[in-house]
């Protein structure tokens, strides 16, 4: 009975595991503000966000394009976040105060960045230097893509932003 009873338990603990929202919190590393995805996600929105390293070609060619894309698909009711996964700060920084700069402010989402003792997120280790995940509104990870962004991942990006 015992064993029976323990299997349920650990059944219970592996299910709720495997299905919790992913959890996002920190500063942005501009402003200083807080910064917590289920917040973002509890505007009843998904969530576009983006992890990638400043010092990075790749990641900062995928940035400018997300910042394209919600630029022109910001009215969709969508939020972004981006993560940045530099080891130096500074270096992050400077990107962001730069980001900051030249986006005009109601084009602007929050960076964190990932190694500050503040910031605490459940995604695990990243295996490419750019990775982006769309977050439903319940909180589920519905889309992952890791590298550069191809054409025709936009589409799935979108229709995963719409459709949850």
């Amino acid at each position: 009975m015992q064993k029976i009873w323990l299997a349920l338990v650990c059944s219970a603990l592996l299910y709720g595991t495997a299905h919790s929202a992913p959890m996002l919190q920190g500063k942005d590393v501009v402003s200083g503000k807080a910064v917590n995805l289920a917040q973002v996600r509890g505007k009843d929105q998904t969530v576009l966000l983006v992890f990638f390293k400043a010092g990075c070609n790749t990641c900062v060619y995928n940035f400018k394009l997300i910042r394209e894309f919600y630029k022109a698909n910001k009215a969709s009711h969508f939020g972004v976040i981006g993560v940045g996964l530099d080891s130096k700060a500074e270096l992050f920084r400077s990107y962001a105060e730069l980001v900051r700069a030249t986006t005009p402010k109601n084009e602007q989402f929050p960076l964190l960045w990932r190694p500050d003792l503040a910031q605490q997120d459940s995604f695990g280790d990243m295996n490419n230097d750019s990775t982006v995940f769309v977050i439903g509104k319940s909180g589920e990870i519905t889309l992952k893509r890791e590298g550069v962004i191809k054409d025709a991942d936009w589409d799935d990006i979108w229709t995963s932003l719409q459709n949850n």
